[in-house]
């Protein structure tokens, strides 16, 4: 029996799911004119990193919660309460970024204690609660040291510590890792994901380098442009892509165009336009027989077969993919094959390298194959030709 709508969800016996409460949430936000509003949430808790490909995006959209830029329409709430019209330092979000540095004639702990005398705390009230502080972020020692003497991860530390010393509602972080060597943002990230447990932090980062977004660990917010493509655990965002874009950008998938045979139980078979005949999930928007469409598959799903024989994978109604090896690249955690199918189509594929592996020759005869549930089919628009 369906479930009707605003009705409470219910785990298998029967009970009530527990509410989710949430740090912040945008509802309807639009970016610009002619941007699409979106909604995204953060659980509290929780870290969700926003990723795309237009940086000053990502920044205008924390700059914006912050209270430092206006929207076009739309609400931000803070724990439950409208805070879109209020000034920034009044809204429980503190923003951490470039573009608000350490103050350069205080030291260490003077920039921390300066968050804590402008709540109205008594100095040595003030100094307690610094120092404390830095004992958390890894700054014994420095409390007398000047912002320009320090290295960048001591400074994101002491940036850390300046924020987290007033119990924001939710922290914003733009581009934290981006002054940072990658051992050091390695080690920032670790300390990011104790702190967010220790203290129950409820975060908003956002980042240019989808290896930063992956570590996060939390639900990932993917923007093309002004515009939320999907958002959830990377999980989804790679095996379960909202569309085209979202298989292609984040996950990296060959998109190889083709037509519907038929559908069934959500599985579509579609004759590609390279040759052979696959499976694949048909997505969540409308597929019908005989339609054009693009098969997305990412490299390291796709199993690649040598030799001329049909290793049991020809039959009637599903000739394999057939191509040949034009170049093997060994990267170190996998292997990169490139596959020219007879009328040109190339399909980029990944594998594990094994140790007793020999590498095939360029010019080697393959074929490829993939499970259904490793592929999506969506319908292929007018603007993806």
């Amino acid at each position: 029996m369906p479930r009707p709508p605003g009705a409470p969800l219910t785990n298998p016996r029967g009970q009530a799911a527990p509410r989710v409460t949430m740090a912040l949430q945008l509802e309807a936000l639009r970016l610009g004119l002619q941007a699409e509003a979106f909604d995204l949430s953060v659980p509290q808790g929780e870290t969700v990193t926003a990723y795309g490909t237009d940086t000053a995006v990502l920044s205008g959209i924390l700059d914006l919660i912050a209270g430092f830029s206006p929207s076009m329409g739309g609400r931000v709430l803070v724990c439950g309460t409208d805070i879109t019209s209020r000034p920034a330092g009044q809204r429980g979000v503190t923003l951490i970024s470039t573009r608000d540095p350490l103050f350069p004639h205080l030291d260490v702990q003077s920039n921390i204690v300066f968050a804590l005398r402008a709540q109205g705390q008594k100095h040595a009230e003030a100094d307690a609660g610094a120092g404390r502080m830095m004992s958390l972020l890894g700054l014994d020692g420095l409390g007398k040291a000047a912002p320009r003497s320090l290295s960048p991860e001591q400074t994101l530390r002491t940036m850390l510590a300046r924020a987290l010393v007033t119990s924001p509602a939710v922290l914003l972080l733009d581009n934290p890792f981006a002054a940072l060597d990658p051992q050091a943002a390695r080690r920032m990230a670790s300390l990011l994901s104790k702190l967010t447990r220790a203290r129950d932090l409820s975060i908003l980062q956002s980042v240019p380098s989808k290896e930063d977004a992956l570590r996060a660990g939390g639900s990932i917010a993917f923007f093309q442009n002004q515009t939320l493509l999907q958002s959830g655990p990377a999980a989804d965002l790679y095996d379960r892509p909202a569309g085209v874009e979202v298989a292609t950008l984040f996950g990296e998938a060959n998109c190889l165009t083709g037509q519907v045979l038929d559908i069934g139980d959500d599985i579509a078979r579609i004759q590609l336009a390279c040759g052979g005949v696959v499976e694949a999930l048909a997505s969540e928007s409308e597929l019908a027989e005989g339609q054009a469409c693009l098969v997305c598959v990412r490299p390291d799903r796709i199993s690649p077969f040598f030799g001329t024989q049909s290793l049991g994978l020809e039959d009637e109604d599903m000739p394999p993919v057939r191509g040949a090896l034009t170049e093997t690249v060994h990267l170190g955690d996998h292997i990169r094959m490139r596959v020219r199918c007879p009328e040109g189509t190339e399909i980029e594929l990944r594998r594990p390298p094994l140790q007793t592996q020999k590498l095939p020759r360029p010019g080697s005869p393959v074929q490829l194959a993939w499970p259904a549930g490793h592929a999506t089919a969506f319908p292929l628009r007018p603007d993806l030709y």
